[in-house]
Protein backbone atom coordinates (compact mmCIF):
# COMPACT_ATOMS: atom_id res chain seq x y z
CA UNK A 1 0.00 0.00 0.00
CA UNK A 2 1.49 3.35 -1.07
CA UNK A 3 -0.02 5.01 2.15
CA UNK A 4 2.61 2.85 4.53
CA UNK A 5 5.32 3.79 1.94
CA UNK A 6 4.55 7.69 2.65
CA UNK A 7 4.60 7.52 6.46
CA UNK A 8 7.84 5.16 7.02
CA UNK A 9 11.81 6.03 6.89
CA UNK A 10 12.77 8.82 4.65
CA UNK A 11 9.68 9.61 3.43
CA UNK A 12 8.11 10.44 7.15
CA UNK A 13 11.14 12.55 7.36
CA UNK A 14 10.47 14.14 3.90
CA UNK A 15 6.87 15.29 5.31
CA UNK A 16 7.78 16.22 8.41
CA UNK A 17 10.16 18.79 7.33
CA UNK A 18 7.31 20.39 4.64
CA UNK A 19 4.99 20.38 7.25
CA UNK A 20 7.33 22.17 10.13
CA UNK A 21 8.39 24.55 6.84
CA UNK A 22 4.68 25.36 5.51
CA UNK A 23 2.87 24.23 9.20
CA UNK A 24 5.62 27.29 10.87
CA UNK A 25 4.72 30.18 8.19
CA UNK A 26 1.28 29.57 8.46
CA UNK A 27 1.83 30.22 12.30
CA UNK A 28 3.43 32.99 12.08
CA UNK A 29 1.43 34.82 9.40
CA UNK A 30 -2.17 33.73 11.34
CA UNK A 31 -1.75 33.21 14.41
CA UNK A 32 1.49 34.60 16.12
CA UNK A 33 -0.21 37.94 17.17
CA UNK A 34 -3.13 36.26 18.77
CA UNK A 35 -1.14 34.10 20.52
CA UNK A 36 0.89 36.94 21.90
CA UNK A 37 -1.95 39.20 22.59
CA UNK A 38 -4.86 36.95 23.66
CA UNK A 39 -5.14 34.47 26.31
CA UNK A 40 -4.49 30.64 25.66
CA UNK A 41 -8.10 28.79 25.00
CA UNK A 42 -8.48 25.07 23.76
CA UNK A 43 -9.88 26.35 20.32
CA UNK A 44 -6.27 28.21 19.54
CA UNK A 45 -4.85 24.95 20.28
CA UNK A 46 -6.85 23.38 18.21
CA UNK A 47 -6.06 25.89 15.16
CA UNK A 48 -2.34 25.71 15.71
CA UNK A 49 -2.58 21.86 16.19
CA UNK A 50 -4.79 22.03 12.20
CA UNK A 51 -2.08 24.64 11.56
CA UNK A 52 0.72 22.05 11.52
CA UNK A 53 -1.10 19.05 10.57
CA UNK A 54 -2.80 20.08 7.06
CA UNK A 55 0.10 20.65 5.24
CA UNK A 56 1.69 17.12 6.68
CA UNK A 57 -1.46 15.57 5.52
CA UNK A 58 -1.19 17.33 1.88
CA UNK A 59 2.31 16.16 1.45
CA UNK A 60 2.16 12.48 2.44
CA UNK A 61 -1.30 12.17 0.65
CA UNK A 62 0.63 13.91 -2.48
CA UNK A 63 3.19 11.49 -1.77
CA UNK A 64 1.34 8.59 -1.37
CA UNK A 65 -0.28 9.18 -4.76
CA UNK A 66 2.84 9.46 -6.14
CA UNK A 67 4.27 6.32 -5.03
CA UNK A 68 1.42 4.87 -5.99
CA UNK A 69 1.56 6.02 -9.64
CA UNK A 70 5.04 4.60 -9.55
CA UNK A 71 4.08 1.02 -8.97
CA UNK A 72 1.03 0.69 -11.00
CA UNK A 73 1.32 -0.22 -14.51
CA UNK A 74 1.21 2.01 -17.52
CA UNK A 75 -2.12 3.14 -18.82
CA UNK A 76 -2.84 2.67 -22.37
CA UNK A 77 -4.86 4.93 -24.18
CA UNK A 78 -7.99 2.83 -25.84
CA UNK A 79 -10.28 3.83 -28.70
CA UNK A 80 -13.14 5.75 -27.83
CA UNK A 81 -16.43 3.45 -28.59
CA UNK A 82 -18.19 5.64 -30.02
CA UNK A 83 -15.52 6.65 -32.53
CA UNK A 84 -17.18 6.27 -36.56
CA UNK A 85 -15.89 3.48 -38.51
CA UNK A 86 -14.24 3.65 -41.89
CA UNK A 87 -16.54 2.67 -44.90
Amino acid sequence: MALRGAVRGRALAQTMAAALTVGSVLFMVNLFSQVREDPFTWVLAVRIALTFLVPWLNATLGLAIGLRRAGAPPRHRTERADTATSQ
